[in-house]
């Protein structure tokens, strides 16, 4: 008796994933300058806009959901790309800005303050913590299904 197992048939994951990872890294962009031009303080409209880029996150893993089955761990690479966007740029640029304040003329100690007892602490700290534990455990499940979460 030969048991066979069916996997679900491929999708080109790079037809799928790379307009999604550019898009994403374009919003993220467009999300720094408006950070940027407010004197790089995390406004409101900061904010509100990645919280679209959530929105639009949610939407698109929605809309092809089925295809994303059909690419071997696909969800958790979606989950893992829009990780990587959101944080890195939100990470990098509170590098830099610290690295403005402290060559500003403010001790490190002063930019220190500013970046953790602001706005910044949560884009930065608190955001890559919680979504970095649930993307571990995103893809521990993902390992454990061996890639398909169909």
């Amino acid at each position: 008796m030969t048991h066979t197992t069916e996997f679900p048939s491929s999708v080109n994951a790079r037809s799928l994933l790379l307009p999604y990872t550019l898009i994403l890294l374009g919003s993220m962009l467009a999300i720094q300058a408006v950070i940027a031009l407010a004197g790089g303080e995390i406004t409101l409209l900061a904010g509100v806009l990645t919280a679209v880029v959530g929105a639009g996150i949610l939407l698109w893993v929605w809309r092809n959901y089925r295809q994303l089955t059909h690419v071997r761990f696909g969800l958790a690479i979606a989950h893992a790309i829009a990780f990587a966007a959101v944080t890195t740029s939100f990470n990098l640029h509170a590098a830099l800005h610290t690295m403005s304040l402290s060559s500003g003329g403010a001790d490190l100690e002063s930019a220190a303050q500013v970046m953790l007892a602001g706005p910044w602490f949560g884009a930065t700290l608190l955001m890559s913590g919680a979504w970095g534990l649930g993307l571990l455990i995103h893809l521990i499940g993902s390992i454990l299904g061996r890639g398909w979460e169909d």
